[in-house]
This record gives C-alpha cells, structure tokens and sequence, in this order.
C-alpha cells in the first residue's frame, strides 16, 4: 500500500475510535462539565496518536533514504 493509502486508513480508524468515544461517553449519566473534561482527555489521546503515528512515518523515510 501506498503512504497515501496508510494515511487514509489511518484516519478512518481514527474517526472511528472518535465516534465510538464520544458516543459511550454521552450515554453515561454525568453532567456535562463532566462531559467536557471527557472530551479534553479523549482529545489529548488523540493528539498524541497524531503525534507517534507523524513521527513513524518520519522513522520509515529516514530509514528509506539512508538505504539508498
């Protein structure tokens, strides 16, 4: 598979852990400043997924350019 192709999928799988988060998190019966702390905590995960998954594929091209 292409960069691109890993990319999309990665994003899909994303959204999709998002969704489910979101959704399990808003049956619970919290209040919403709960809820809100929830979202910070769910976005901070998030943001560090972003992260890691930026910094392997920053990993894979130099390990790429270094065997040319």
């Amino acid at each position: 598979m292409k960069k691109v192709e890993w990319l999309i999928a990665a994003l899909f799988m994303v959204a999709g852990i998002l969704c489910m988060t979101l959704s399990a998190v808003s049956f619970q019966s919290d209040s919403l400043l709960q809820f809100g702390g929830y979202v910070k905590t769910f976005l901070l995960c998030a943001v560090l997924l972003v992260v890691s998954l930026f910094l392997i594929v920053k990993l894979i091209r130099l390990n790429r350019k270094s065997k040319k």
